[in-house]
């Protein structure tokens, strides 16, 4: 259950950008949830100034190219998601990686950043599945490191009881084995802090000090507002460094599942406001330049 916190909620006429969600994206059973356009119709009636989606294989890279056709202010990101490593097929994986990545090298001027990429503990439980991402990590680091576009990290730590017990001294069992691997494959690849994106940042809490210290972006979920755990890993992180995201249609400011829409981006921005002693209004034009600036927006 969310913790019960006297936050305020988002005020009247604030503006937003969230810096990721996926719509359109498979959606759960007994959806209760607005058709994709009607979020983003009401996306910019809630005081939306720009939409960034994100594709994470090459099934919602299809889904993303056709909904964004002649529409205003919305651009994507365009990841291989390390869960898309874990759980495509063996068979396939191979050939579908090889078609995403052509996209990316021949179209570098249709989306804004690479990403969601990562590591993710918690749906790869194995040593050799975790190393199965850390390879196609590495590739497509090596592969798009000329590109010049920023990145968007997925990283997700294995929980204690995800430890790989058939290894169990391996450095990945740790509370932040994903962090501390990232961090080591990104000065592999000589990457510029600055140019890298933390997406829906998990903590632990003391990188939330370290990461933007060494010049990393985090963004902020919605469901940063309803849930302590969410709001108190980004609490010592600078607001220079923070950009609000929804990461819908999960990371719901109250509830759990797969039932977040966009403009839910606001309660990220109440989030940061409280933890922060900051008002909504620095919070929303602070994070939107941030957001601006990350992925070279140009907003009228």
């Amino acid at each position: 259950m969310p913790v019960k916190f006297a936050i305020p909620e988002p005020e009247t006429g604030l503006n937003f950008i969230d810096a990721h969600c996926h719509i359109p994206f498979p959606r759960p059973k007994n959806d209760i949830l607005p058709s994709d356009e009607q979020q983003y119709e009401n996306y910019f009636k809630m005081g939306g100034v720009y939409l960034i989606t994100c594709s994470i294989d090459l099934i919602t890279l299809d889904l993303v190219l056709e909904f964004i056709k002649n529409k205003k202010s919305i651009g994507f990101t365009c990841g291989w998601a390390p869960q898309t490593v874990t759980y495509t097929q063996r068979s396939k994986h191979d050939e579908y990686y090889n078609k995403w990545i052509k996209f990316i090298l021949n179209n570098s001027e249709k989306y804004l950043a690479i990403g969601e990429i990562g590591l993710d503990f918690h749906h790869a439980k194995t040593l050799e599945q975790r190393n199965r991402q850390v390879e196609f990590l590495k590739k497509i680091l090596a592969s798009t490191e000329e590109l010049d576009k920023p990145y968007v990290l997925h990283v997700r730590n294995a929980a204690p009881h995800e430890f790989d017990r058939n290894n169990p001294k391996h450095r990945f069992n740790n509370k932040d084995g994903a962090n501390k691997e990232i961090l080591r494959v990104l000065k592999e690849f000589k990457i510029n802090p600055k140019k890298v994106l933390w997406h829906c940042f998990s903590g632990p809490e003391e990188y939330g000090r370290l990461l933007p210290n060494q010049g990393f972006m985090l963004s902020v979920p919605s469901s940063s507002y309803g849930f302590e755990r969410w709001r108190n890993v980004s609490k010592n992180s600078p607001i220079e460094n923070l950009i609000t995201e929804t990461d819908s249609y999960y990371q719901h400011p109250f509830k759990r599942g797969p039932v977040n829409i966009p403009s839910n981006a606001r309660y990220s921005i109440s989030a940061i406001a409280y933890s922060h002693n900051l008002s909504q209004n620095e919070v929303s034009e602070k994070t939107i330049e941030n957001a601006k600036k990350f992925f070279n927006l140009r907003i009228e």
